[in-house]
């Protein structure tokens, strides 16, 4: 059993042997008397949240001088209750946090540098992506816990009906061009209001970059300095996304700034194909009840994913950074990681896991295919996304592509739009 000492409770001198009987001790032994509190604070699925309980408790157990409260937040309100408990100096302790925000705590040094606390070679174990999402100027600000991506799920009762096959290795993943000209055949088929949906999830522009990517664009230059945006490839990509919705190939009401739960769509059998993350597998398994899968993106000239999930930083606030950083490493070890990951439905980012492969309880084969388009990550698109500054811009660009989709805005335009936005918080930053 492992205990961490808190040497400002130990009495100065040390204690007596009567002391040491009163307080329970064995003679000989010098424990710290008092209860490490540690909290943490998370937002989560039913599914996430017990998870994170199942690896406190186990951490509780065999470290019973350190008590960690779940602190389980609403997704949408977390990151300002985080911000504003960092104002006041009464943050969590620990607190996860997407890929896309650790620049921005560390650049405020609102989370601290976890250098101290992790033996050489650390970030070895874990995949190149994510170790570079969690690094900022060179120090190590997060730790990776897991990551995410998107699929194509298809229905595959409406698609046989059409007459679709499916691609079943990432090599022969649908081009563009294929994947549009099936979209057109199940409308033309009348098969489903529309033949597929994008989920963006609360405006995550981020997904968007997917498709800029596999076109061989990007956001910004290959030194973050200035937009990249305006160019035959971002354009293009633009005028791509946006003849989803001048042809009906999807929902109106599944644009960046809408509310509609795709995922609800394609439950209820309504759309036969929907572009969605790894986490709604659990939720089709209750709801959907017709036989479906899941297959790789459509691809361009390159293939290309996006970086979701998220890391566990420490924040300024706490008291017991050692104490936090033991737990942080035995929440994110190998063990713990694939228990998560396979309690939660989301994917590892340990190389261990990633290439020795996990054996998912629910929905093997589909969790399969995420984790080979996982490899697919641009380096690039990870370096844009984890800027300080990302925030600041990650709404214009959403806000663009909403009027790019839903109000005829030509993609010129939309991208002479972001590229002049993007440059300003560029060069203020």
């Amino acid at each position: 059993m492992t205990f961490i000492t808190d040497r400002r409770n130990v009495l100065k001198g040390g204690l007596s042997l009567g002391a040491g009987l009163v307080a329970g001790l064995q003679p000989g032994r010098l424990f710290a008397q008092t209860t490490i509190p540690l909290t943490f604070s998370v937002w989560g699925s039913d599914a996430e949240v017990a998870a994170y309980n199942q690896v406190i408790a186990k951490y509780q157990a065999a470290n019973p001088n350190v008590s960690i409260k779940l602190d389980v937040m609403p997704f949408g309100q977390f990151y300002q209750q985080v911000d504003t408990r960092l104002a006041g100096r009464q943050a969590p302790d620990l607190f996860r946090v997407t890929y896309q925000q650790v620049g921005r705590y560390a650049k405020a040094k609102a989370a601290i540098d976890l250098g101290e606390y992790l033996d050489a070679g650390y970030a070895d174990a874990f995949t190149p992506a994510v170790w570079g999402a969690v690094n900022y100027e060179g120090a190590t600000y997060a730790l990776p816990h897991h990551t995410d991506t998107f699929a194509l799920y298809y229905n595959a009762d409406l698609l046989e009906k059409a007459g679709i096959a499916l691609p079943t290795k990432l090599d022969d993943a649908w081009t563009w061009a294929q994947f549009i000209e099936n979209a057109r055949g199940l409308k033309e088929k009348s098969i489903g209001t529309h033949p597929f949906a994008m989920a963006w999830q609360n405006s995550a522009v981020h997904r968007w970059m997917i498709y800029l990517y596999q076109h061989g664009g990007k956001l910004l230059a290959d030194d973050l300095a200035s937009s990249a945006i305006n160019t035959p490839s971002g354009i293009e990509t633009i005028a791509w996304t946006q003849s989803w919705f001048k042809e009906g190939l999807v929902p109106p009401s599944t644009s960046l700034k809408s509310g509609e739960k795709v995922q609800n769509l394609f439950a209820n059998g309504i759309i036969p194909m929907m572009l969605n993350g790894n986490w709604q597998i659990p939720f089709l398994e209750k709801q959907a009840k017709f036989r479906w899968g899941v297959t790789y993106l459509p691809r361009d000239v390159a293939m290309a994913d996006d970086l979701g999930g998220t890391s566990v930083a420490i924040s300024r606030d706490c008291k017991e950074p050692e104490a936090a950083a033991e737990f942080l490493k035995f929440l994110v070890d190998e063990e713990n990681m694939r228990d998560y990951v396979n309690a939660a439905q989301f994917l590892p980012v340990r190389k261990s896991l990633v290439e020795g492969g996990i054996q998912y309880t629910t929905r093997p084969e589909e969790m399969k295919v995420f984790v080979e388009q996982t490899k697919t990550v641009p380096p690039h698109l990870v370096s844009t996304v984890i800027l300080p500054s990302w925030g600041k811009f990650s709404s214009k660009l959403a806000d663009e592509l909403d009027l790019a989709f839903t109000s005829g805005q030509t993609p010129e335009e939309t991208a002479e739009n972001i590229e002049g936005y993007v440059n300003d918080i560029l060069i203020s930053s």
